[in-house]
C-alpha cells in the first residue's frame, strides 16, 4: 500500500471492511481526515491506516468476579 494513496469512501469501507456510514460518520465527527479538492471525499491511505489502528480492542476481562461462597459448619 502507499502511504499517499488517495481514496474514495466507498473503496475505504471495501478496504477496511466496514460501511460507508462508518466511514463518513468517522469523517464528520473528526476521528479520520479527509479532503475535498473537488465534488469528491478522498482520504488517504496513511490517514486511513492511521484511524482503523486506533480502533484496536484491547484484552479486558469482562465480568464481575465471582462470589465465594462460605460454608457454615452445621
Amino acid at each position: 500500500m502507499t502511504e499517499n494513496n488517495p481514496l474514495t469512501i466507498d473503496e475505504a469501507a471495501k478496504l477496511t471492511r466496514c460501511s460507508y456510514h462508518t466511514i463518513h460518520r468517522a469523517i464528520q465527527k473528526g476521528d479520520l481526515a479527509a479532503y475535498k479538492p473537488g465534488k469528491t471525499v478522498l482520504i488517504l491511505e496513511k490517514d486511513l491506516t492511521s484511524w482503523f489502528q486506533s480502533k484496536r480492542i484491547h484484552a479486558v476481562k469482562a465480568g464481575r468476579p465471582r462470589r465465594q461462597i462460605e460454608v457454615h459448619g452445621g
